[in-house]
């Protein structure tokens, strides 16, 4: 008899425990939610052979300025370039050819007195020469304009996204004043994302980091290593070049998808 009930009690003892209503213990936690990560696009090694044509377009105080057009699509990246510099720099970057294999409309243009543009180089007119290239690829069918600029390519096109609707904003080694002065209230006022690039040496940096603080979100920055200035910095270095036509490729499929 003694048997069967201690029997019968180790049954019902079991029974309680894998029910959960043997023991005081509390439930476990539930895990910490994680935003669902952004596919990546991951840049091919080498630069994509993809063609270009050659454009032309006025700007409002009728100087022509030239430009090259890669890809189509309706959403456009207009790369606006660094002093010294042409068009040319954002296809030996490799940036404006993967942005077209992507199904972007890349334009790389010449601010006057550059390149193959008309006119005289006028600082105080970078912004005027980047708001008739918005213009041009509107014509073309562009619903979307994502601003790319290197240095004063890079003050432009924060100038000209104060007061223009875009739909991202990335700057490479911008200074905050370079023939025209991008005030504080004029970065608080771009409501586009942003992505903000330098150097952790180069001379503009502060102004990078000053830039970012004052934005509003959406915003990124990153900072590398050394010294290179704009567009350099897709050179300096497999690593850090690799890793920013990565970052280029990532912020603007999140935010300004190709179509």
């Amino acid at each position: 008899m003694k048997g069967s009930r201690l029997l019968l009690l180790m049954s019902l003892l079991f029974l309680l425990a894998s029910c959960g209503l043997g023991t005081s213990s509390q439930p476990a936690s539930l895990p910490t939610p994680r935003p669902t990560p952004t596919l990546g696009i991951t840049p091919t090694p080498t630069i994509p052979n993809v063609s270009s044509r050659t454009v032309h377009f006025l700007t409002s105080d009728h100087v022509q300025l030239a430009g090259l057009l890669y890809g189509h699509g309706k959403t456009a990246v207009i790369c606006s370039h660094e002093l010294r510099t042409t068009k040319n720099i954002w296809s030996e970057s490799g940036i404006v050819q993967r942005l077209a294999v992507h199904g972007y409309l890349a334009l790389a243009y010449d601010f006057r007195g550059n390149g193959d543009s008309t006119g005289q180089f006028d600082a105080s007119k970078l912004a005027v020469d980047l708001r008739a290239a918005i213009a041009f690829v509107r014509k073309l069918g562009a619903t979307r304009i994502i601003l790319l600029g290197s240095s004063m390519g890079g003050t432009a096109t924060l100038k000209v996204a104060a007061s223009q609707q875009v739909a991202a904003v990335i700057t490479l080694s911008a200074p905050q004043e370079f023939g025209v002065n991008v005030s504080d209230a004029e970065v608080k006022a771009i409501r586009a994302p942003k992505l903000f690039v330098n150097s952790k040496s180069d001379g503009f940096a502060s102004d990078t980091m000053h830039m970012y603080s004052v934005a509003k979100p959406p915003k990124e920055i990153q900072m590398y290593s050394g010294s290179a200035h704009g567009t350099s910095i897709f050179d300096a270095g497999a690593e850090n070049g690799s890793d920013l036509t990565q970052l280029i490729l990532n912020f603007v499929t999140h935010y300004a998808p190709a179509s």
